[in-house]
């Protein structure tokens, strides 16, 4: 594999590897070779391979790239043994490892004995496929650890169990290492969800350098520095010397989906004679791609794990929702009744209920609770309770509507409001009673006119329950003659909206009940019939309630 060597600079005796199509050189942090040197422009140079050869080229930098000792102006070609200098910091170009060079354990024996001079980090473009990784190069050990972590990693989906797994194999790898860090992101929070050291004790002592962190997590490149604590780049971070860091490797959790990283892998030393060098680098690398797939994997399990759970409480949750509405329509010499009930979501807030008040009088109470889903079920729970206790408990209708307005308020810090309509027909004397706490007011159709009239008048209309205590209800009497029909609504009919965005409306409303036999049960269902046509396409926005009854000719 080619590789350069720094003959000078921070980097003296070092080499890198040339891993990649595209190899850039410079100031910028997102520069593959960060060059720490002011007279290095941001992005200065690149090495670029096409086919079997490679190429360097200066990209329009202040001071120049040179060549062997020449300042070159076009893509020149390299050859092995080629030196190139870049604002005074000179490397070799080999083609392949050359010969006769120092051992790596002497020349990281020399770079201990170098320890006072500068130090610079080292930042490489992290792949997230381990295919471009080096691994033919790595000790049989460290290849060995690679491959159990991955076999382990594709074992596991929960993610509490995901990360110990990896960090005592890098501990037996990376010998250097004093402390391992596993950091993740949850809600815009860094969490270090594992913390290992050499020495157990001190595992709740350990800290990590939030600016190293984001740095890393910000970029999606991995970081090598030989002493963080002194790194220019770091700009003398309290963080880093109150974690006293010395020598890092820093891997980024990326993302297979977007490349976004969704926490790091940190290994650091506080020991001023250790040192990580490049192979660590690419090893932690390695080992960062297959650990963010799998958290990636894990997290997507849990979520559809948590996703089963859910809809299992809520079809448990709608099913004993639909145990709080009535299972049978009421008998009554001479009626018809007729009911439908749906939510536009697993549970909804609407509520209808028949209750026998006596032999002849039955109460028919419809309402909708402010907004959908769980809470405005929880919500209709407690009304279809309550108004059973109140309309049995008091004899006048206005009073136990009064009563029942008072004791949803005593749960006000719900902050939520419920639309009502309370009925009573007494089939004995064939009339109806109602009062309207912010419902839509029932709907009357008359047979001897075969027009359709409001059943109390928005002046009989008072405040929807739970609103404020002690409201003095309105009651409204009128009489059904034979073939006289009372319609009872929520606003999830006429508020239908079809696939253009046009409501249903109250005239739709009419028109449906207007369109065929008058029963209870044929116009009950051409309206629901008729809202499901004007929304088909789309998906409901609000639950619906029907209620209808009325005398038979």
């Amino acid at each position: 594999m080619p590789l350069l060597e720094f003959l000078n600079g921070a980097n003296e005796g070092k080499r890198l590897d040339l891993v990649g199509e595209r190899i850039v050189f410079g100031r910028n942090d997102g520069c593959q070779v960060v060059l720490n040197v002011p007279a290095v422009s941001r992005e200065h140079a690149a090495i670029r391979k096409i086919g079997a050869s490679y190429y360097i080229e200066d990209m329009n930098s202040r001071n120049g790239t040179e060549v062997n000792k020449a300042k070159i102006k076009a893509r020149t070609a390299l050859k092995d043994g080629n030196e190139i200098t870049i604002c005074g910091i000179s490397m070799l170009f080999y083609e392949g490892l050359p010969k006769a060079k120092l051992p790596e354990h002497l020349k990281r024996t020399a770079d201990m004995e170098e320890e006072d001079k500068d130090n610079a980090t080292i930042e490489a473009t992290f792949q997230s496929s381990t295919n471009e990784q080096p691994l033919e190069a790595q000790p049989s050990e460290r290849l060995a650890m690679l491959l159990q972590i991955g076999v382990e990693l594709t074992q596991t989906i929960k993610t509490d169990d995901l990360f110990p797994k990896i960090v005592d194999s890098l501990f037996q790898v990376f010998r250097q290492a004093d402390r391992v860090f596993i950091i993740i992101k949850e809600d815009d929070k860094l969490l270090a969800k594992v913390v290992r050291t050499r020495r157990p004790d001190d595992d709740d002592k350990s800290r990590f350098s939030r600016k190293i962190v984001n740095r890393c997590m910000v970029t999606g490149q991995a970081i090598l520095s030989l002493d963080a604590s002194s790194d220019s780049q770091f700009d003398m971070s309290q963080s880093i010397a109150d974690c006293k860091i010395r020598s890092m490797v820093v891997a980024p959790l990326l993302s297979r989906n977007d490349g976004t990283a969704g926490g790091v892998i940190q290994l650091d030393t506080q020991d001023r004679f250790k040192k990580f060098t490049q192979d660590d680098l690419r090893l932690l690398m390695a080992v960062a791609a297959q650990a963010g797939v799998a958290l990636e994997n894990a997290r997507m399990h849990e979520s559809l794990v948590a996703r089963a759970e859910l809809e299992r409480d809520l079809e448990l949750a709608k099913r004993v929702q639909k145990s709080f509405l009535p299972k049978l329509l009421p008998q009554a010499p001479g009626y018809e009744f007729f009911a439908h009930y749906e939510s536009a979501q697993e549970v909804g807030g609407d509520y209808y209920d028949f209750i026998p008040l006596s032999k002849y009088r039955v109460g028919i109470m419809i309402g909708d609770v402010a907004g959908k889903g769980v809470p405005a079920a929880l919500l209709m729970a407690k009304v279809s309770a309550e108004t059973r206790f109140c309309t049995l408990t008091e004899a006048n209708l206005t009073d136990a509507v009064a009563k029942l307005n008072d004791n949803i308020q005593e749960a006000g810090q719900l902050d939520r409001f419920v639309t009502f309509g309370a009925c009573v027909l007494d089939v004995a004397q064939h009339n109806v009673t109602v009062v309207n706490a912010g419902h839509l007011p029932p709907i009357i159709y008359r047979e001897a006119s075969k027009k359709f009239e409001d059943g109390c008048s928005y002046d009989q209309t008072e405040l929807p329950l739970g609103i404020v205590e002690g409201i003095a209800y309105q009651a409204n009497t009128f009489t059904l003659a034979p073939g006289d029909f009372v319609t009872l609504i929520t606003d999830g009919a006429p508020d239908s909206q079809s696939r253009d965005d046009k409501d249903f409306g109250m005239n739709g409303v009419y028109a449906a009940l207007n369109g065929g036999p008058m029963n209870a049960k044929d116009m009950g269902t051409r309206l629901v019939e008729a809202v499901h046509r004007h929304a088909t396409g789309r998906k409901p926005h609000d639950d619906l309630t029907v209620v209808t009854f009325g005398r038979q000719k």
